[in-house]
């Protein structure tokens, strides 16, 4: 009997479609196609990758970070990492009773622009601290829309965002490569223009290279050239030279001490931000930023980023300022070190947190390593309970809040001036940035979850996805933590439109859907409008209208990008797009708790239909429908009839 060998993997996922993304990515490294296995769930899909005769991959689901016994996150932070949050996946090995984390994995269809660009600097930057790989896929080439979707221009990172993961994966003793890929609305001329800096070929050898246990010590190099060459290309691009240049981003990556390189190699870039934010500020902060302003800071390679380093000249004149503005305060900075200044608004004007803020800090560090200390400037206006909080105890509200800590666990010291604070605060920071060099291996621990909207959105995915034989094709699936990428409107097997960078809320009241499924017909499409909760009374009242009329006005503007059969995305450029005749079905999706709860949704909700899950070892889909929607009845029975575990109950 031939002895085959099998490997059991896991992909622990912000939710499923992160999931299925790097599913999609095993499969495509091995030249394989994945298969479900009869073990599968509709909410814990196992899928088997057979790599030859005698070996396979078992490749477990797990969507929803923390809900399967084990927080990746607790684990990485255990073991050098400085951030709670997750990346968008991870891939992990079970072998003998053990789980062992072999990749982190990142992925941004957002418009890697303003702060948008450094909002995933921090888990970067986490993670390889922890000692685990990371990859980082973002998108270039994507548009501006306006808020008549019109295409406004495309919009580019700054070059140091990139720039940062190369000098981390420098100084540590694992990589942290961005590997960036055409966006789904990039132009023939800019797609010629970045072509030879996508990595997405490249990524793929890594990603085999740390199942196999192979060496691809030539593909990071590879990697790091084309990221390089993308640094250089974005800095090229801007109308002003406000960036390093040229041969000079390499020069400063191969430097020895980056705050030595700045300070004798990019004087020419004198620190120049143009605004504190649109926030109200108090007096004394703006004396000193006007203050610094004046100083001729040196920059980390852009003039406009909201980070500084003040010239070895000014330390003293610097001090002095600090005394006279906040006389209260103790003061001692190591003059050994250069000093940088991280500029936070760090909370909107009503004073919730400002995501992307958290990138900032971590963007920073990054580039300039350990050598520099780093002062980061919080003067947002945060409401009251926040400043009591870091008062009270600055370690504790790091642990209670991301943003505080990326900054408190990523910077040597903070000051506070907020017109929203009584006092202004300063805090001396004691946080040891040492990288972990050994594998993080933890127990494994057989799933025993909490059901959730997770597993509704998951058993949605796994219903609708992969149906194209049933002429049912997934427009849109946007789970929890997901990214609104876009929308598709299938023209035919062969055509694809999309619409991307869409509102939450469209200006007519419409609510944008959590699924879109598109049914094409002979004569005609229905689109499947399905808004995903946990239970039916979370649903909004008249949320089947909401949806409908999202879907009806964003019909109304021209797609951002389309696709034939045989070629790749490329921006819309049409003026007319006449979309086949249709119609949209609402549906509202949670757990079932009775018969009762799906009629009182129906109504309350003015929906079509109603899909209600009973999750278990077998899972079962209660079904109650209008008369608008009592079609999809014989549909559902086709498609779930040879899925395993899956029942349907027509109510």
């Amino acid at each position: 009997m031939r002895n085959v060998s099998k490997r059991y993997l896991r992909v622990h996922g912000d939710n499923i479609v992160e999931c299925e993304r790097t599913l999609s990515l095993l499969s495509q490294a091995f030249g394989k196609e994945v298969q479900l296995t009869p073990e599968s769930s509709l909410y814990m899909p196992i899928y088997e990758l057979i790599l030859n005769d005698n070996e396979f991959l078992l490749i477990e689901l797990l969507p929803g970070h923390g809900r399967w016994g084990v927080d990746i996150a607790v684990e990485l932070m255990n073991n050098g990492g400085v951030l709670r949050e997750s990346a968008d996946s991870y891939i992990t090995e079970v072998v003998n009773g053990q789980e062992k984390i072999l990749l982190a994995m990142e992925y941004c269809s957002a418009l890697p622009a303003g702060n948008n660009a450094w909002q995933r600097n921090g888990r970067a930057y986490s993670s390889v601290l922890a000692g685990v790989p990371y990859l980082y896929y973002a998108e270039i080439g994507g548009v501006e829309l306006d808020r008549n979707r019109a295409v406004k221009a495309p919009r580019f990172p700054n070059p140091v965002v990139p720039f940062s993961y190369l000098m981390v994966t420098k100084r540590m003793n694992t990589f942290c490569i961005p590997i960036y890929i055409a966006h789904h609305s990039i132009t023939d001329s800019l797609y010629d223009k970045f072509q030879n800096v996508f990595g997405y070929l490249e990524s793929l050898e890594i990603i085999k290279g740390i199942i196999l246990k192979t060496d691809f010590s030539k593909t990071i190099t590879t990697l790091i050239q084309k990221a390089l060459s993308l640094v250089t290309l974005l800095s090229d691009e801007r109308r002003t030279i406000d960036t390093l240049r040229n041969n000079e981003w390499e020069n400063f990556l191969n430097s020895l001490s980056s705050g030595e390189w700045l300070k004798h190699n990019a004087t020419h870039l004198i620190w120049k931000k143009k605004t504190i934010e649109k926030v109200q500020v108090s007096e004394t902060f703006k004396q000193f930023f006007s203050s610094i302003m004046a100083f001729d800071c040196l920059t980390i390679g852009a003039k406009d980023l909201p980070v500084c380093i003040i010239p070895d000249n000014k330390r003293d004149d610097f001090e002095v300022l600090l005394e006279r503005l906040y006389p209260k305060m103790q003061f001692a900075f190591d003059k050994t070190k250069q000093l940088a200044i991280v500029w936070i608004t760090g909370f909107k004007p009503r004073g919730d947190d400002s995501r992307p803020d958290r990138g900032l800090a971590p963007l920073a560090r990054m580039i300039l390593g350990n050598n520099t200390d780093i002062l980061t400037v919080v003067y947002g206006p945060a409401k009251s309970s926040t400043w009591n909080a870091f008062m009270n105890s600055p370690e504790q509200i790091a642990n209670d809040n991301g943003l505080w800590q990326s900054i408190i666990n990523v910077c040597d010291f903070v000051l506070v001036d907020s017109t929203t604070c009584q006092e202004k605060l300063f805090y001396k920071t004691n946080v040891r940035r040492k990288g972990n060099s050994l594998p993080i291996v933890f127990s494994y621990q057989h799933p025993n979850i909490n059901f959730s909207e997770h597993d509704t959105d998951s058993a949605i995915h796994q219903i609708f996805s992969r149906k194209e034989h049933f002429g049912v094709y997934e427009s849109m699936c946007n789970p929890p933590g997901g990214d609104w990428s876009g929308i598709s409107y299938f023209e035919n097997s062969k055509n694809e439109y999309r619409w991307t960078s869409l509102p939450r809320v469209s200006s007519v009241g419409g609510k944008r859907p959590d699924h879109i499924i598109q049914i094409i017909g002979e004569k005609s499409n229905v689109f499947l409008t399905i808004e995903s909760k946990l239970r039916g009374r979370n649903l909004e009242d008249n949320i089947g209208i909401n949806l409908k009329t999202y879907i009806n006005d964003l019909f109304q503007s021209l797609p951002t990008a389309y696709k034939s059969e045989k070629k790749d995305w490329r921006l819309f450029d049409k003026d007319k797009l006449v979309i086949k005749q249709y119609s949209i079905v609402s549906i509202g999706a949670f757990m079932y708790a009775n018969e009762n709860d799906l009629h009182r949704q129906l109504q309350r909700g003015k929906l079509d239909i109603i899909f209600a899950f009973e999750f278990g070892n077998e899972t079962v889909l209660h079904i109650l429908s209008n008369t608008n929607g009592d079609f999809i009845k014989g549909l559902l029975k086709q498609i779930c009839l040879n899925m395993n575990g899956v029942k349907i109950h027509i109510h």
